[in-house]
């Protein structure tokens, strides 16, 4: 099976996170059957083949600018023999290509709602947590994301058109990807000069996470709670969101972001951390990043979704309402049973460890993409 993918190269969080693992396995795919092919512009050759992934990167800016190019491309790209998938880089379950859905066969993500009616349904601020607390009263208005590059409303299908929520899939999430201190996946700069360069060039730097990134979450810890993240930048619903969790937290601790080096000792040193939302429901790569890290993961409850690998789960992570009015409670909770909690942190461990680690979680990678392509 001939698989072109048209993409930006490494140039976001979830593009090196959907990136990441198609480049690291490269060659065990090719042994499965899969040539895979990296194409940074839409040359003739790229739809001879028997799948197109169109990445949302790709097509970004013209999502406000132009729509009717993307439509165009999409359409120009499907041939009587092969399929086109639209794969949603987005970091929520919502998503700004529903309008590609007529065009492509597939349209994937890394998280998707689990209700899919979800997605006929317009999203007040865009996400499902800005739209909760706009619907709860909590805010009384809502602010549109701040990226101009953005549409300046959200998309969502009409009731004539669910048959096509059907095409909505999961991906696979940034599981996949390196997230250990010493990783390159995060030094922004340094990459984005490499990112038309040859996949090759960049492979060599791709590091598996290695055994000694995982810490024992038995070991010995003396802080009790760790929380960094920023508030500022984010649409209000989000942004609400993260100030009102560091009002909170701030009776404890800081929750202001530091050296990243003293971040993760912090992190590792640490019998608790605590994830707010962001752009998404899951933190990329801070919630890995818990999980190497072997703490205990408290965050808001994240059961509407589906991803894959699923290992942020009722059985692996600490939740919390969303509108905030247990985190204290679940905080102090955690803290003082801590040996009755401990278990939470092993199994995210280990949950994390099966899909990711070693020559078994590549196997299980590359299965999982191959079924991807042909179910």
């Amino acid at each position: 099976m001939k698989v072109n993918i048209l993409t930006k190269g490494f140039l976001s969080p979830t593009s090196r996170g959907w990136l990441h693992p198609l480049v690291k396995n490269k060659s065990k795919l090719s042994e499965m059957g899969i040539d895979l092919s990296f194409y940074f512009k839409n040359l003739e050759e790229v739809k001879f083949c028997d799948v197109v992934i169109v990445e949302s990167r790709f097509v970004f800016k013209d999502w406000r600018e132009n729509k009717s190019k993307i439509f165009d491309l999409l359409s120009g790209l499907k041939t009587k023999n092969n399929k086109v998938f639209y794969y949603d880089l987005g970091d929520s379950t919502y998503s700004w290509g529903l309008e590609a859905l007529p065009y492509v066969d597939k349209l994937l993500k890394p998280f998707i709602f689990k209700d899919k009616n979800n997605y006929c349904v317009p999203l007040k601020g865009f996400t499902i947590i800005t739209d909760y607390y706009y619907k709860k009263g909590i805010i009384d208005r809502y602010e549109p994301l701040p990226h101009k590059i953005l549409p300046l409303t959200p998309n969502f299908l009409a009731q004539k058109d669910k048959h096509l929520l059907d095409k909505i899939q999961v991906g696979f999430n940034s599981a996949f990807a390196d997230h250990g201190i010493k990783s390159n996946l995060w030094k922004y700069d340094y990459i984005n000069r490499l990112t038309r360069k040859s996949f090759q060039t960049y492979s060599k730097m791709l590091n598996s996470t290695k055994a000694f990134e995982y810490i024992n979450p038995e070991s010995s810890r003396t802080q009790d709670l760790s929380c960094r993240f920023l508030s500022d930048g984010y649409s209000s619903g989000i942004d609400f969101h993260r100030k009102e969790t560091a009002k909170i937290l701030n009776k404890f601790i800081s929750t202001k972001k530091i050296d990243r080096k003293d971040y993760f000792a912090e992190m590792r040193n640490s019998k608790v951390v605590v994830s707010p939302f962001g752009w998404g429901e899951i933190n990329v790569p801070r919630d890995y990043e818990v999980a190497l890290s072997g703490s205990i993961l408290l965050k808001p409850d994240v059961s509407h979704m589906d991803t894959w690998p699923d290992i942020f789960n009722k059985e692996t992570v600490v939740q919390y309402k969303w509108d905030l009015s247990n985190l204290l409670e679940m905080v102090e909770e955690v803290l003082n049973n801590y040996d009755d909690y401990l278990p939470f942190a092993i199994r995210l461990q280990d949950q994390y460890k099966h899909y990711s680690f070693g020559e078994l979680g590549k196997e299980r990678f590359c299965k999982y993409f191959i079924n991807m392509l042909k179910n």
